[in-house]
């Protein structure tokens, strides 16, 4: 592990993403959802990525700039093909639109299509919250999960995330996560560490649980609580993937195929607390809960979902450890691009 300036991450993340072709105000969308991420030490949604980009952009597998042309706008509900474009701008110009509809209507919703993974959900469910919105963020993936009683996998780990306001007493309550048991980005981080991955986390191409993620990553991962998890994921294949009209099940294909466009869907939706109560009475009860909650264990102990995550970039604003495999990767790519290589101490 190396330790990076923030300010170092947002750098070169940008200036690379430029170099490929990226606007400026869209590298800077995507730089900072890169930085959200490393902050929280979400590593495997973060610099480690951009070697991917690059690669897609190049060889025309996914466009430089998200061009969003609307395809549907019925008041609440707007469709937006992002035009194989970045998921990360896709969903944060989905974000500002559901904001819009929402102060109007109480609710606003936003369906993505022909889109590529956003990266963190919790960046874009932050974003909603701190806009005074209760927030849901999902997204479709490339298949990873095994049914129960199948054989191979058919649907992605599919995050899903849902936040909730905070007040100045509490942050944003931000429930963020994929239907697997462990992100896809822990086991291919696994895989380039050289690291095991422990035998509950998936299955080989023969349905047999492994602890090489090379194995797991041809054959499935495993849904957290069975049935349950994997319901949850078919919940955010209908939202994100068939009733935006984007791709879904094997028709979605991973960020990194060297094959075509990956084409994931997005399902975002604000909804207005203002439209149920006004703000100090919903901050009231907001803050009623979270001290009901914590009081249930020792001080320091009880944690609110997305409360370590935020605690984490608190203490990471201004530096974060990274592994030396990011690091390298990203240094390859300055040495490629003529970008001014990441700075490490």
């Amino acid at each position: 592990m190396k330790k990076v300036e923030i300010c170092e991450i947002f750098r070169v993340s940008k200036e690379i993403l430029m170099a490929v072709g990226v606007n400026e105000t869209d590298a800077i969308i995507i730089a900072d959802s890169i930085v959200d991420a490393h902050k929280r030490e979400k590593h495997t949604h973060g610099m480690g990525r951009l070697h991917i980009y690059v690669r897609k952009i190049k060889s025309n597998q996914m466009s430089a700039n998200t061009n969003m042309n609307v395809i549907r706008d019925n008041g609440v509900i707007s469709v937006i093909d992002a035009d194989n474009g970045f998921g990360q701008v896709a969903s944060y110009k989905a974000v500002h639109k559901c904001v819009e509809k929402a102060k109007i209507y109480g609710v606003g919703i936003v369906g993505v299509r022909n889109s590529n993974s956003f990266g963190t959900a919790c960046y874009f469910g932050n974003m909603l919250a701190d806009s005074n919105m209760i927030g849901i963020v999902m997204g479709n993936a490339s298949k990873a999960l095994c049914p129960a009683g199948g054989n191979k996998a058919c649907l992605g780990t599919n995050p899903i995330c849902f936040s909730f306001p905070g007040t100045r007493y509490y942050p944003n309550i931000v429930l963020d996560m994929a239907c697997a048991v462990a992100a896809r980005g822990k086991v291919r981080l696994a895989l380039r560490n050289n690291e095991t991955i422990p035998d509950n986390w998936g299955n080989d191409a023969y349905g047999y649980p492994s602890t090489d993620p090379a194995e797991v990553l041809k054959g499935s991962i495993n849904a957290f609580g069975g049935y349950k998890g994997f319901g949850l994921a078919t919940v955010v294949e209908m939202l994100a993937g068939v009733i935006t009209g984007s791709s879904f099940g094997d028709q979605v294909l991973p960020l990194n195929t060297p094959e075509g466009y990956s084409k994931y869907g997005h399902f975002i939706c604000a909804i207005s607390p203002e439209f149920f109560m006004n703000n100090e009475e919903y901050g009231e009860r907001f803050n009623e809960l979270v001290e009901y909650i914590k009081s249930c264990g020792e001080a320091g102990k009880v944690f609110l979902p997305g409360e370590q995550s935020q605690i984490k970039k608190e203490k990471n604003n201004e530096s974060v450890y990274v592994p030396d495999s990011i690091i390298d990767d990203v240094n390859d790519l300055t040495e490629k691009l003529s970008v001014q290589i990441i700075k490490t101490f």
